[in-house]
């Protein structure tokens, strides 16, 4: 009798236990996704191509806006590969996450090419930021960057310290260029001076900043960036010589993350540990993620740079 009893009971724990697992589960399935696409107009006149996905029905604890590097536009955050995109990686977490195209990149409006500068772009970027906290009654928004979208960052937060809350920069540039990326800089920057606006933007040489990499990754990425942005400016390869956001480093406050991978070929991480001590920032980290380089959003040990972002913005 006693063994009937507690084989009962134990069916009894048993069923509650699993109907609390699917509770559970049912508690933590992701929210429905939405997308929306709009465009911004800065002050002189340029149309800004911005996208953002957040959770559907539901008021989202955080707001980020996303940076791209100089190789993409909005497709580095936004790329359709299961277990690549950014974007839907943090609005899963309940974050409404914004991405842009530069000026002459992507659906944005096409310029001159020489005015795609840091500092031209961090007012683009303010401009956005106003939007974006117009939109989701917000006072500041996040700022998470990689290559020349740092550039843009750090000027957009040196400038307008009230816009944002709390920056990570990926693979900033500080004060040189890694020796191996030296040779090519130098090329593009003379390109530039000698009138040269566009170049192809050949979409598939990312491959030389990744370290470890899912060719699959590789090959969509390059398929969307030839049709969106078949050309990009040599207007950032100019800031690496002109350094105009070295000055604004000691100026931010705001708590922000450096990250880099430690095969990193375009940024020098002596130079970048420099940087890290120079950051007016109280409250600031490095992080080196092993087997990756300066794509590392792309790369396969990118699960490492998605989670510690998200802690970092999670505070």
């Amino acid at each position: 009798m006693k063994r009937k009893i507690i084989v009962i009971w134990l069916a009894i724990i048993v069923f509650f236990l699993g109907c609390a697992t699917l509770a559970t589960k049912e508690v933590k399935k992701p929210p429905k996704i939405i997308q929306s696409e709009y465009f911004v107009k800065t002050l002189d006149g340029i149309s800004i191509y911005v996208v953002s996905k957040r959770p559907a029905n539901q008021k989202p604890s955080h707001v980020v806006l996303l940076i791209p590097w100089v190789k993409s536009g909005s497709t580095l955050f936004n790329l359709p590969v299961e277990g690549y995109n950014v974007m839907d990686y943090f609005a899963s977490k309940n974050f409404a996450v914004y991405a842009v195209d530069h000026r002459s990149y992507g659906k944005s409006t096409r310029t001159t090419g020489f005015d795609v500068r840091g500092l031209v772009c961090a007012e683009d970027m303010k401009t956005v930021a106003d939007f974006i906290e117009e939109k989701e009654k917000v006072d500041k928004v996040d700022v998470v960057a990689l290559s020349f979208g740092t550039v843009v960052a750090v000027s957009l937060a040196g400038k307008y310290p009230d816009e944002v809350r709390r920056i990570v920069l990926m693979g900033f540039p500080y004060k040189k260029v890694n020796t191996k990326s030296k040779p090519i800089v130098k090329k593009l920057i003379s390109l530039a001076d000698k009138g040269v606006a566009f170049i192809p933007s050949k979409p598939e040489t990312a491959q030389g900043l990744w370290y470890k990499y899912d060719p699959k990754v590789l090959k969509k990425f390059t398929e969307i960036v030839n049709k969106r942005t078949p050309k990009i400016p040599t207007g950032p390869f100019v800031d690496l010589r002109d350094l105009d956001a070295v000055k604004f480093i000691p100026k931010i406050k705001q708590p922000t993350l450096l990250i880099y991978g430690d095969h990193e070929v375009f940024v020098d991480l002596t130079d970048a540990l420099k940087c890290f001590k120079d950051l007016g920032a109280e409250k600031k980290g490095y992080l080196l993620v092993g087997n990756a380089s300066h794509g590392l959003l792309l790369e396969k040990n990118h699960d490492i740079v998605y989670r510690t972002i998200y802690g970092w913005l999670s505070e």
